[in-house]
């Protein structure tokens, strides 16, 4: 490969890279007025722009991770935040936030196991006290949960 081509190579990405960037950052905003206006509208926005930056860096596992709590958080479709969350956590597998909500997407479906699975793996793993204390309180709502669906 020449060092023209090897050049235009980079250039390409970093303006993929760059643009990705951008929807992200337009995702953002958008969730943030959906969330101070209560409005769907912003929501469906942040999604799109969001899609848009993972079209343009599939790798983006941020983009996947803010994509995924709103599908689980805003539209109720846990199982599009699961795959969201699957892969944020595929792709960096550090992104803790990723697992603890992939354990409230789990508990909605009622897939208690591996809620719990999850929230104990982010108490292992995870350093966000508000986040630690709330998976440490489903992790004993939902063990009481399991206890009495055993035994009812």
């Amino acid at each position: 490969m020449t060092a023209v081509k090897k050049f235009l190579s980079w250039t390409r990405k970093w303006i993929y890279r760059w643009r990705s960037r951008r929807h992200y950052l337009w995702g953002l905003l958008h969730r943030y007025y959906g969330n101070a206006q209560g409005d769907t509208q912003e929501y469906e926005a942040a999604i799109d722009d969001f899609t848009q930056a993972l079209n343009l860096d599939p790798n983006f596992a941020q983009a996947y991770l803010d994509r995924g709590i709103l599908y689980w958080r805003e539209f109720d479709h846990p199982r599009k935040a699961i795959q969201d969350l699957n892969k944020a956590l595929s792709i960096k597998p550090t992104l803790y936030e990723a697992l603890f909500n992939r354990g409230i997407a789990y508990q909605e479906l009622h897939e208690y196991q591996l809620a719990l699975r999850d929230y104990r793996t982010y108490l292992e793993n995870g350093d966000h006290p508000h986040w630690r204390e709330y998976a440490q309180k489903m992790i004993e709502e939902l063990s009481e949960w399991e206890l009495q669906e055993e035994t009812g």
